[in-house]
């Protein structure tokens, strides 16, 4: 299993430039983490009516509430204080996510079964059409296998790139992935500039002899292919040129060298 820290997620989707659309549709969406709504806070935080909708929000955190006090004007300061019906203070750093809100945080275990009790009425597939990009990008963090495979295809960058960011994703995931023809170019840029991915000989030489895979992230990674293997991508008709003569100057300058 390969683990993220919520930073890493966060970065990975990308928030910063997401969509105006996509960010009121995870306002809206009562089930966003209170992690994305800070982010958002952070980033948007001038943008006064996304901050009106964000405050009204269930899953708000108490230091989501203090970052927003300590930026904003005096009336706005009354809003917050009306919607939290409690002071604002340093004090409330200390405080975990959720506590003293009412909720709970949203369970990242289990699959659609857990998170949709009324799963086995209509397909994965039917489910995940009807969902809302915002919903569908939620969805992607804590889903199961056959949801995220489904989610992987989706034409939203946003969507898709989620589907990456799952804390739940494995690396058996990211090698069917790498070897995929029937992905974007979009994921496999991304899996090819994960270092921790990349670690993974297996991934990184499937990158490389897809030839779906952008040529400069194939090339670029030329230089940690073994000799044998940069043999086999020689031989390979099927990845483009740039690839193959690059191999073979290297295949060439190792083979001069031993």
């Amino acid at each position: 299993m390969i683990k993220k820290s919520k930073t890493s997620l966060l970065l990975t989707l990308n928030l910063e430039h997401c969509s105006i659309e996509t960010v009121i549709g995870l306002l809206k969406a009562t089930t966003t983490d209170g992690t994305l709504l800070d982010q958002i806070a952070k980033l948007r935080h001038r943008d006064q009516a996304l901050m009106e909708m964000l405050i009204s929000h269930p899953r708000v955190m108490p230091q989501t509430f203090l970052f927003l006090y300590s930026n904003a004007s005096a009336d706005f300061k009354k809003r917050i204080q009306a919607i939290k019906k409690e002071p604002v203070s340093p004090a409330n750093k200390g405080l975990v996510p959720y506590q003293g809100l009412g909720i709970e945080p949203v369970s990242t275990e289990g699959g659609i079964e857990k998170d949709h009790p009324t799963a086995d009425k209509e397909t994965l597939y039917q489910r995940i059409q009807k969902m809302p990009v915002a919903e569908k990008v939620q969805f992607a963090l804590r889903a199961g296998k056959d949801a995220r495979s489904l989610l992987l295809k989706d034409p939203n960058r946003q969507v898709s790139q989620a589907v990456l960011a799952s804390p739940k994703i494995t690396e058996d995931e990211i090698l069917l992935i790498a070897q995929s023809r029937n992905v974007s170019d979009d994921i496999l840029r991304s899996v090819g500039k994960n270092k921790e991915w990349l670690k993974n000989y297996s991934i990184l030489f499937a990158l490389i002899a897809n030839p779906k895979t952008p040529v400069g992230i194939s090339v670029s990674l030329l230089g940690s292919v073994k000799v044998k293997d940069l043999g086999l991508l020689v031989k390979n008709r099927n990845i483009p040129e740039a690839v193959r003569s690059g191999a073979q100057r290297l295949l060439y300058a190792k083979q001069k060298q031993s």
